[in-house]
């Protein structure tokens, strides 16, 4: 049996196992790396879901008084033409020129009631872009969480690459001791 031969196979196999061992070593390194990054950016979605939820909470809290804001801008639209009809009758009374309150107050409400009608329909708006918003942030974390899991099943490979590479590498040693003392004791 040719010895040398057999030891040089055994030491090339050793050769190899070591660099696959080493090429395994940095393969993890870089998966730990990307894992990190990847569990960054899921602490930040769900950080910026958060936020938006929060965000959305206080929307909606806000968009749920606009019946109650509605109500009391007629009130006080309906005091207002109370008070021009009490007016009305004061002046009629008396020789003093009269103008209608209703008449005077009536420009100011309607500004009023556009500004609050378009501050809600802003707040709509917000609303529907926060909801958008939140759902594609949600997405984007089952992605991330996606790959996140892939990632790790990456790890677990190329970890058990690593071990079988390091049996290799062990069974190599082994036959290059068997065959050099072999090759020691043939001459």
């Amino acid at each position: 049996m040719d010895y040398y031969r057999c030891y040089n196979n055994a030491r090339n196999r050793y050769y190899n196992a070591c660099s696959e061992i080493n090429r395994c070593e940095n393969r993890i390194n870089e998966l730990r790396n990307q894992r990190t990054q990847k569990i960054n950016q899921i602490n930040q979605l769900k950080t910026d879901i958060r936020n938006h939820e929060q965000a959305l909470d206080g929307v909606t809290q806000i968009i749920r008084r606009e019946e109650s804001v509605n109500a009391k801008i007629l009130d006080v639209n309906n005091k207002t033409s109370q008070a021009a009809t009490n007016y009305i009758g004061m002046v009629t009374s008396s020789d003093a020129p009269s103008k209608n309150l209703s008449d005077v107050y009536n420009n100011e409400t309607t500004t009023t009631r556009r500004t609050v009608n378009s501050i809600f329909e802003n707040l709509k708006s917000r609303k529907s872009n926060l909801e958008t918003k939140i759902a594609d942030l949600k997405s984007r974390l089952r992605a991330a969480e996606s790959d996140l899991q892939d990632i790790e099943n990456r790890i677990r490979s190329t970890e058990s690459d690593l071990q079988s590479w390091r049996r290799n590498k062990t069974n190599a040693s082994i036959d290059m001791e068997y065959y050099r003392r072999r090759m020691n004791e043939a001459g």
